[in-house]
Formats: structure tokens, sequence, C-alpha cells
């Protein structure tokens, strides 16, 4: 990294600490005022799409204007970045990539990088020089909790690497990429040879080293484990803190920007001094789960305001024991694609949340390892599961099967058409675990 990078990161890493303990409550409100009305008037100007996007509206009244998602953002991609990307080009340096596993092409000096796809559409982000090191910085600032004494080694396992990702390496920190699809067996020898300080990766990768552990082929003790890219299930984070005897923290980001990182006590705050987040009530949830619409108030090169995700997220009203004030975010269930439909007897549909699913199939008996559940209509249910040796897969499929018609029906629903199977089924590669996933065009999909 060049000395002005490291500068700059280092600024970045130490204005994240200053705010982090600092800005709060009407000064935090001030703070985000200046920063998207700055970010609005900067995207109105040099971005075509923003511009033509917002024509009628008045852009003092940021937080009602015209909200985008990433199917608009693509489809417009050429005229939504500032830098004059084009999304062919750009897409062309992202897969090339992808089929080499050389990271570290640059287009016009910036940082190239491609979303996973869960949801079926593929994502482009784009980052100049500054928004890595302030990424890297706050980044730092945010997941190691306190100064570090000496320096430590991070493993971090991901689909795919990045520039942006490469900068956290430093003289703090030892940065070690590991490719997800690197076979397990593999990964376990090099993380017994690295011996890191903390393990970063997706929940069911974690998953996996834990059993890789409890068996003894890994003997790597870390001190921590970061979840991303994944949900991760309360069943699961138990499992693996068990396991290795250490706390399982989240960081949550997408393509849009840096969204919510654990603080030491382990609550999921959003970063109200990066991104700041509108809490929509999805539909039938009473208010308790929300969709978040993210303006992020320091990328220009490919503005995000008023981006409307996918995520059904749970809030937590109650003040965090870390003494910040920046909201807490109690689960993260998934995307609200996932959200499951039962013919209510009143008529119509009832939505079930993903969490819904999850504890309805998990809490039936003790014996289930792992599950997978997918509608493919309304009322429809086929359950996949892996049960403990012991178990006898009659039994553990019976007693899911009282239990999912004993739920639908203590929530007013018809019984549901259900088929339960054994075993998981099979996952793309380098694709992220979806254990909910509704394969229909239900309500919420359409709406």
């Amino acid at each position: 990294m060049k000395a002005s990078n490291r500068f700059l990161l280092a600024t970045h890493f130490v204005q994240a600490r200053w705010r982090w303990k600092h800005i709060r409550g009407t000064a935090l409100e001030r703070y985000q005022e200046l920063h998207a009305q700055r970010i609005v008037a900067y995207a109105a100007q040099h971005s075509l799409f923003y511009s033509s996007h917002w024509a009628g509206h008045s852009l003092q009244d940021w937080r009602t204007l015209p909200t985008v998602d990433k199917n608009l953002m693509m489809e417009h991609f050429d005229a939504f970045n500032t830098c004059g990307i084009k999304r062919d080009q750009a897409m062309e340096v992202a897969l090339e990539a992808e089929r080499s596993r050389d990271f570290r092409s640059m287009l016009n000096g910036l940082t190239i990088g491609l979303s996973s796809g869960t949801s079926g559409h593929r994502g482009l982000f784009l980052a100049n020089s500054w928004e890595q090191a302030a990424w890297a910085g706050t980044i730092l600032a945010r997941a190691l909790h306190q100064l570090p004494r000496k320096r430590i080694r991070v493993a971090f396992f991901l689909r795919s690497n990045s520039n942006l990702y490469e900068q956290v390496g430093g003289k703090l920190i030892q940065f070690r990429y590991f490719d997800l699809m690197l076979p397990l067996a593999e990964a376990v020898s090099a993380l017994n040879n690295f011996q890191p300080h903390i393990i970063v990766g997706p929940a069911s990768l974690l998953g996996f080293l834990a059993e890789e552990s409890k068996c003894r082929h890994l003997v790597n003790k870390p001190e921590r484990l970061i979840s991303v890219a994944e949900v991760l299930e309360p069943q699961d984070q138990e499992r693996i803190e068990e396991t290795f005897n250490a706390p399982v923290h989240q960081i949550y980001q997408c393509t849009e920007g840096l969204l919510a990182v654990s603080c030491v006590k382990g609550s999921l705050h959003i970063q109200e001094d990066v991104v700041i987040i509108q809490l929509e009530a999805l539909p039938g949830s009473d208010g308790e789960r929300v969709i978040p619409i993210v303006t992020d108030m320091w990328r220009s090169t490919q503005p995000i305001i008023r981006y409307r995700l996918n995520d059904v997220l749970q809030m937590d009203p109650r003040p965090c024991s870390c003494g910040s004030t920046f909201r807490v975010i109690r689960a993260i269930e998934g995307r609200c694609d996932d959200v499951c439909y039962f013919e209510s007897l009143a008529g119509g549909a009832r939505p079930f949340y993903p969490d819904t699913i999850r504890r309805m199939i998990l809490l039936a008996n003790p014996d289930i390892a792992d599950y997978q559940a997918v509608q493919e209509r309304c009322g429809h249910l086929r359950i996949h599961l892996s049960k403990a040796s012991r178990a006898q897969f009659g039994e553990v499929a019976q007693s899911v099967l009282a239990s999912v018609q004993t739920t639908v029906a203590q929530y007013g629903c018809r019984p549901a058409e259900v088929s339960i199977e054994e075993g998981l089924g099979p996952s793309k590669p380098g694709m992220k675990r979806r254990r909910v996933q509704a394969r229909w065009n239900h309500p919420i999909r359409t709406m």
C-alpha cells in the first residue's frame, strides 16, 4: 500500500473511532443531514440517472425522494455512476476476475466488484481510492473494538477477493484472503499454519470449521469469529461459540455499503455515521419487521441514495450496554422475497416470515442438525432435513410435520401441503446459503 493510502486509512480509522464515541443525539442528526444534503446535491449534478429520476422533486426534502433498487441501478448503470463507466465494460472486468481468481484488476483507477447474486440479479459496485480507504479505516475501527497491542492475523473467507479488502492489511493487521471454494481440508490445513486471531466468513463456513474443530482436525483457536454474507441464525451462533469458546460477531454489508457491525457486547449496530437507514414496515407484519432504505453518505462514484434493500430486519428498541446510541438490529431474517404464504381461513394469504419458518422446524425435534425449506406456491412447503446419526428419520419428519401444521393452525390458516425429504438439497458453488426460499411470484414480490 502506498504511503499516501496508509495515511488516508489511518486518518479514517481515527475519525471513525472518534465518531463512534462522540457523535450522538442532535449532533448525529445534524451530521447526517449535512452529509445527506451534500451527496444528494453531488448526485443531482454528476449522475444523469438521478437528475432525471428526481425531476420535479425537492432535493431539500431528500427523505421523500423516489427510491431505487438493484434492478433499477443495473438497468441504468451507465448513467447511474458518476465516472462514465459502462456496465458491459465493468461486467467484463468483474467476470474475468471471477474466472481467473485474480481480483487486482481496476478500471480507470476504480475497483470493480461483483455481488454474488443470491436474488438472481448480479450487482456491480465501484469504489475509488478515497472510498476504499474510508471503508477500510472504518471497518478496522469498528471491528477491532480496541487498539491492538500486537499484530493481528485475520483469515478472510469469501467467494471473491477485492482491492477493497486488501486495503485492510498493514502494520496492525496481517490479512490473508481464502477462496471460499477452497476444499475444506486445504482450508483447515492453511488455517492451522496461519493461526489467525480472527476468522471472517459466511455462517455456513464457520459452521463447517466448528465441526472440523470438534474432530480435532482444526487446531487453530481464534479469539473471535465474524459472520458475513449470510444470515447468522441463533442456533448456529450458539453452536460455533460453544465449539470455539469465542464470540461470533457480525458485519452486515452488501453492494450498497457498510450497514452494521457488532460492538464489543455483540449487538449489531447500524453504522449511522456512514449510512442513513430509513425503515419501512413490511406489509402484514404489524411493524415488527422492516425493510431498510439506505442512503450512503460517502459514496460519490456510485451514489446510493434512498436505495431499497430486499432484506427483512427486526430492530431492538433497547439501548445497548456498550454505550453507543447507534440503533441495533436484533435479527436479519433474510430477504423479503423469502416470506412464505399460507391460505388464511378468513380468506386471502397470510405471510410467514423466515424466522417463523425456522422456529417451527428447529423447535420440533432436538435431533435436527440442519434444514432447508422451499415454498413453490401458496400453502405448500417442501422441507429438507439433516438429522443426527442416532435419530430415526421417520420420527423426526413426523414431529416436524406436526409442528408445521400446529403453527399454521395457530395463525388461522388452512392445513399446509408439506413434503419432507431426508438430506439437504445441493447448492451452487460460491452461492450464499438460504435456508428459507420462496420460489414463486408471491404478493410482496409483485408490489
